[in-house]
């Protein structure tokens, strides 16, 4: 009697040790997705960001920018560990396959994935070894592997694909053509835009300044003094602007040599660009004008003058904040 009584208190105990481990099986839930919010007929490499929380029970994971196909029916989230590694595939599941992509977030929590540290692989990518021991939050790109805790990513803004236009007559009235792409990419274009006639190059370089105006500034070379001038439509990208609601401000700056010569701003005002939308501006004579030089320089000279945001330059020792060098943003902490 005595030793069935200890069998049935073995069999009891294994059988709530296989039933603890199989509570603690890692599973994945509360999967869903924002729903297409652009699409695409090629593929656009982006910045797709995995966000990772901790919680009491597991993870909670946020992968933004994820491409699908446009003939999506579910986004599926699957997850394995083994030991210390943790693998994260999200896939969706196509209903009819079509030739466009659409950006989606996808939401899900990895429950009772409840290491300090995962040696983590997402979509076959090896992402290294990620610890939570001291962040409760932390942010992976998953295109650069770069990595923010807490207070997420800012990149640098980029100017891709300028293209200049020539007009067969001179120009009439200027605007400007904003294109919201995607969700950090916009399409400029000017209208109208005035060149010396002996012109050789275009350098479009943006900056935000301390106040969120996005300050574009184009830097040319020639002779403004010379007779004649060129009418052309120019065209630019500029990546990574997360935000919709700007104040802008638009410089043309002519590279004469030794001296920087300046046109006034073409235009300064407030926009507000719609999600997925365009907007024309009109660039009047009517508007508010300001001037710009920037510095023609090479390489990275420590000794290259500072100027501030509009353009003008600091005489001594720059205090904090932000100012441009070497035809750079540069913060002064």
């Amino acid at each position: 009697m005595k030793r069935r009584f200890t069998l049935l208190l073995l069999l009891i105990s294994l059988l709530g040790i296989a039933n603890t481990a199989l509570a603690d099986d890692l599973t994945v839930g509360d999967v869903s997705n924002s729903g297409c919010k652009s699409t695409r007929s090629e593929s656009v490499a982006g910045h797709q960001i995995l966000k990772l929380t901790r919680t009491e029970s597991g993870l909670v994971g946020e992968l933004r920018d994820y491409w699908a196909n446009c003939g999506y029916e579910d986004i599926k989230v699957m997850c394995e560990e083994d030991g210390q590694n943790l693998t994260i595939n999200v896939n969706d599941d196509v209903e009819y396959w079509t030739n466009c992509e659409c950006i989606i977030n996808v939401y899900f929590t990895i429950f009772n994935a409840l290491k300090d540290e995962y040696q983590i692989t997402v979509q076959g990518k090896n992402v290294g070894t990620v610890s939570f021991k001291e962040h409760s939050v932390v942010e992976i790109d998953l295109n650069t592997l770069e990595r923010a805790y807490e207070e997420g990513f800012e990149y640098p803004l980029k100017v891709e694909a300028t293209t200049v236009l020539l007009q067969s007559g001179p120009g009439s009235d200027q605007s400007l053509d904003i294109l919201h792409c995607d969700n950090c990419c916009f399409r400029f274009a000017i209208y109208n835009y005035v060149l010396p006639p002996d012109y050789s190059y275009i350098d479009v370089q943006p900056v935000f300044n301390e106040d969120s105006t996005l300050v574009v500034n184009v830097l040319t070379d020639g002779d403004p003094n010379k007779e004649g001038s060129q009418a052309a439509r120019l065209s630019f990208l500029i990546y990574n602007m997360m935000k919709y609601n700007y104040h802008l401000q638009l410089n043309h700056t002519i590279l004469n040599g030794t001296e920087n010569e300046a046109t006034a701003c073409l235009y300064e005002g407030d926009i507000t660009v719609p999600e997925w939308g365009k907007i024309n501006v009109p660039i009047s004579s009517n508007q508010q004008y300001t001037l710009a030089v920037l510095p023609q320089t090479t390489g990275s000279n420590a000794e290259a003058p500072y100027y501030d945001m509009q353009g003008r330059r600091i005489i001594g020792k720059p205090e904090r904040g932000v100012y441009i060098q070497n035809g750079k943003k540069k913060v002064i902490r």
